[in-house]
Parts: structure tokens; sequence; C-alpha cells
């Protein structure tokens, strides 16, 4: 068990993935894939059931309230819904596909002592299925360390890292037992689920949703327990007025409304294009998102 104290050091240097935590047990690794939403592995997450409480910090230690949002049991894959905070900065990563051959590393570690994992892409496997669940893009990993020894670090991202190419994300990485399930021998092996793959397991991830959130405005923190309560009782956050702050936002909104529209005319003319513009989809959003926030809350330090 890990006291709460502890967990900053569980982290790097990157402020997207954070560490997963509950009443001081750390649970496992996630990583932001909108400003709002937390991948990470449902073995992280065991016994909770959607809206329960769970704890996250961030790279620099920062605590954030969140709670289960969705959770994937036959891909092995969890959404955790998270409440912005003006103090942190928690943009989601870049995105991307992988090929065999690609080098990786997996930038999460649960403990001070343990080490990165990295190697190279063995092979990427679309399609593969746990009995009768959904299909899931598999990515199976060749490592420094065997299977056994990546116990901990489950729900953490995989970076590619390969010469030449810029560092994005490719996949999240699933714990031995999931990656078993989804193996053709059955047999535990090191395994990462393609970030493509969420996005169409996630209702919250996919495209049309992210174009939507667009159009519609800022999300609606309602449902998160406790956050009327907090809302009501906090002082006004942010530069200016809050009308003048809610008219900046409208802008931001705008400026991503029309990307959204070129985006979607880039991809009817081309319909090749129509599948790997996720990432690009999601990007957009995230962007839009924290530009908004920032509007409307004002950067950390603003008095």
């Amino acid at each position: 068990m890990a006291d709460e104290r502890d967990l900053r050091y569980f982290m790097g240097h990157d402020d997207y993935w954070v560490a997963i935590s509950r009443e001081g047990e750390l649970l496992g690794g996630g990583f932001f894939v909108t400003s709002s939403y937390v991948l990470t592995s449902t073995a992280c997450l065991p016994g909770l059931r959607a809206r329960e409480p769970v704890d996250l910090h961030t790279a620099r230690g920062l605590p954030l309230r969140a709670m289960v949002y969705e959770l994937a049991e036959d891909v092995g894959l969890a959404l955790v819904s998270v409440l912005p905070d003006p103090e942190a900065d928690c943009s989601a990563p870049q995105a991307d596909s992988a090929v065999k051959g690609d080098g990786w590393l997996a930038p999460y570690r649960p403990g001070p002592q343990r080490t990165v994992l990295r190697g190279t892409v063995d092979a990427v496997v679309p399609d593969r299925r746990d009995g009768e669940g959904r299909p899931l893009c598999v990515i199976e990993l060749a490592g420094d360390l065997p299977p056994g020894d990546s116990e901990g670090y489950a729900g953490g991202p995989v970076e590619r890292h390969t010469e030449g190419q810029d560092s994005a994300v490719i996949g999240i990485l699933l714990d031995p037992e999931a990656s078993g399930r989804l193996s053709e021998t059955g047999q535990g092996s090191l395994a990462a689920g393609a970030l493509s793959s969420a996005f169409e397991v996630f209702e919250k991830l996919s495209a049309e949703y992210l174009v939507g959130l667009l159009r519609e405005g800022l999300p609606e923190l309602a449902e998160f327990p406790g956050t009327s309560e907090t809302r009501a009782d906090a002082a006004p956050v942010g530069p200016g007025p809050l009308p003048g702050r809610r008219a900046e936002a409208s802008e931001v909104f705008e400026t991503g409304r029309f990307m959204a529209r070129e985006m979607n005319a880039l991809a009817a003319e081309n319909p090749l294009l129509a599948r790997d513009m996720r990432p690009y989809y999601m990007r957009l959003a995230n962007e839009v998102c924290d530009e908004a926030f920032r509007t409307v809350y004002g950067e950390p330090g603003d008095d």
C-alpha cells in the first residue's frame, strides 16, 4: 500500500499520464485522452463500479477528483471522468498508430525502483476478441523484461519512440491476464490495446461525440458527484466578469467548429483519410476545451 504523500514519486515529468489510487492505495496508471477523460485498464479499478470515486495524481503530484465513468470488461479498458482543475495542465498527447518494428516505451511505472518498460513492436493484430467480446486491435510488444515482471504497469500509455518519427501514444498497456485472454495462444504476453480501438469502444471518445462537443460548448459537469454544491460555493475565478469570459469561450468554440467543418470536408473529399481522422478530432476537441477552460477559469496563479 502506498502512502498518499509518496504517490508523486511514481511519476515522471510527462503531464498527460496519472497515477490512480483509492484511500491511499495505488491501483495503477492511466492517461488523459481528452481534457476530461482518463483511459485506464479495468485491472486498475478492481471491484469498482461506474460513478464510484477514485483519486488521481498528475505527473507533478497534483491531486484531482475523479470517478469511474465506464467499464468495458470484455476488452479490459475503462474510462475515468475527471473534474477539471484550473491548477492542472493535463493536455492529451499526440496519438498515432504502430507498425511492426517500432520502438516503444511505457513512461508510467508503479514505483520509484521499478524500471521503465521499453522494447520493439513485435506485431499489430487487428480484431482480437475475448470470447464474444468486442474486437480489439492488439499491439504485441517485445520488451526487456519477462511478461510477469510487467505486473503493476497496466493502464499506462505506450509511446512510439522510433528514430525519424515524432513520439506519440500508440496504445494502453494491458494487464497480463487481459493480454493472455487476447493472445492466440492464451498465454500471458506483453501487449497493448491500440488507441484507435479505445476510440471505437467508448462513445465519449468517438469522432461524432467530439465534433458534437465543439457544437455544444463546455461539457456539463452536473453529473459529477458533489459538483453542483462545490461550484455554487466556490469563489468566482478567472479574468474579467463572467459574461465576458463566456463570450470569449464562445469565440473559441466557434473557431473549433470551423476547423471541424473543414476536417469533415477533407475526409469527405478523400474517403481514405476518414478512418484515420479520429486522433485529429480528439486533438482538436482537447485543444478547444483546454482553451475554453483557460478563458473561463484563467491560467493557474491568476488573481
